[in-house]
């Protein structure tokens, strides 16, 4: 029946190979990639350079870019190509009940203090936020709302769904756990009814926005001021201390400033020290 194909021969196409674009990241030629983002985000990685420029010529290969100029250049037309590079860049791990001091002051001082709004900056996927929730629940405090933003778009996602690994949850108490969380399949996803009270935003705290998100009578701000020089921590904290009334207190990180910033004294307790506004 197919006799015929013995004769004739179907002609085959030759594929078309891709030629590959030729790789060259040189590192001198990223100097103003990294100036941009210090420039617009805050962001300083000249002490972790070479690693931070690794991760991006990894990004960079994944987006079939082969340079860093090319990536430069390509971020300033897409607005998604930048968002990735930033999500990508500024990933973090965090966990539930992390630097658990800070929060038994902040209990302590609810009890003598009117707090009803908290900042967490940044907020990471959430954990932060939660924890202060779950911790003022299980002392007695109910009126209270924590507003999270963090420069994450990917974070800000994964803290509105709230659901998180067992090693999240690995530092918070069984009991706890199973109080407050539904699991579900590998995930233990937070009860709802926090959902009512926490609010995550995608935002730059060098924004002028940030000025409008309200006023916070606590602020935790922990392990974002290492990525600033001093003159970006200074700005970061002016603009904190703009949006914290007179008493508020805010909570860095251990390595986040080695001075008490303009505005605020500096308190020393058991469980930790902290910085309250003048």
């Amino acid at each position: 029946m197919f006799s015929w194909l013995k004769k004739h021969k179907i002609p085959q196409t030759p594929l078309r190979k891709t030629v590959p674009k030729t790789l060259h990241f040189d590192d001198m030629e990223a100097k103003t990639l990294l100036e941009d983002i210090k420039q617009e985000f805050g962001l300083d990685y000249e002490k972790q350079k070479y690693t931070t420029l690794r991760k991006i010529e990894r990004f960079a290969i994944k987006n079939e870019i082969a340079t860093f100029k090319e990536l430069e250049n390509s971020i300033k037309t897409s607005k998604e190509l930048k968002k990735q590079l930033l999500n990508m860049l500024t990933v973090g791990e965090t966990y539930f009940y992390r630097e658990l001091g800070h929060l038994k002051i902040l209990a302590k001082y609810t009890q003598s203090h009117n707090i009803k709004n908290i900042l967490c900056a940044p907020s990471s996927s959430g954990e932060e936020v939660y924890s202060i929730l779950i911790y003022l629940k299980e002392a007695g405090k109910q009126e209270v709302k924590v507003t999270g933003i963090d420069l994450n778009s990917d974070v800000i996602a994964a803290a509105q769904k709230g659901c998180y690994s067992e090693r999240s949850l690995s530092l918070l108490p069984t009991e706890l756990r199973l109080k407050y969380f539904i699991k579900d399949k590998e995930h233990y996803c937070i009860d709802a009814s926090f959902k009512h009270v926490a609010n995550f935003y995608h935002q730059n705290i060098f924004d002028d926005s940030f000025l409008q998100l309200g006023d916070f009578e606590v602020i935790f701000c922990r392990n974002m001021l290492i990525y600033f020089n001093d003159a970006q921590k200074k700005k970061a904290l002016a603009n904190i201390h703009a949006i914290l009334p007179s008493g508020g207190i805010l909570f860095t990180g251990h390595a986040d400033i080695s001075f008490v910033p303009d505005g605020f004294s500096k308190e020393i307790s058991d469980c930790g020290s902290y910085l309250i506004k003048k």
